[in-house]
């Protein structure tokens, strides 16, 4: 993936790799809400957590091959994951995520934004899936995305150019 910088916030992609494990394995800890009431049993906790994170890098790996890993970054600070598989017609956002003392500051949006552009400039739509409570949904929606399938587990969001011109 092409660094993409912004220079007022200093915002950057790059690609990730082996070093960065430590990261994206705490950054995976931190979404994991349906864990949250196992937080006090540590040994549980970081069981579970640990074989969610090998099980779902395995199977983006298996089913996802060709999909770009990126790091989040301000500077040198790593603060958050963008992972995207371009399919006919779409960017599919598979994972984003941002650290949780970084969320608020707008680190989210740029990365939406920067997906919107490329899939703009390549006349693709952008299509993610989201937790229907999630609080992530209301930032999808405010940057144009729409539900096109919901259920009680999934929404399936779209952001198409054409449609939010």
């Amino acid at each position: 993936m092409t660094p993409a910088v912004s220079q007022p916030a200093l915002l950057s992609l790059r690609p990730a790799d082996a070093e960065d494990e430590a990261f994206l394995r705490r950054l995976f800890a931190e979404t994991q809400d349906q864990l949250a009431l196992l937080r006090p049993n540590a040994a549980l906790w970081n069981a579970l957590v640990d074989v969610q994170y090998r099980g779902r890098k395995m199977t983006y790996g298996e089913s996802y091959p060709t999909a770009e890993d990126a790091i989040l970054y301000r500077g040198s600070e790593p603060l958050g994951r963008l992972f995207l598989h371009r399919e006919p017609g779409c960017l599919r956002i598979l994972d984003i995520a941002v650290l949780i003392e970084c969320r608020g500051q707008g680190i989210g949006s740029w990365a939406l934004r920067q997906c919107q552009k490329r899939a703009a400039e390549a006349g693709l739509r952008v299509e993610l899936s989201v937790n229907p409570t999630s609080p992530a949904r209301l930032l999808y929606e405010r940057l144009g995305f729409r539900a096109t399938e919901e259920d009680a587990m999934h929404v399936a969001m779209a952001w198409d150019a054409t449609a939010a011109l």
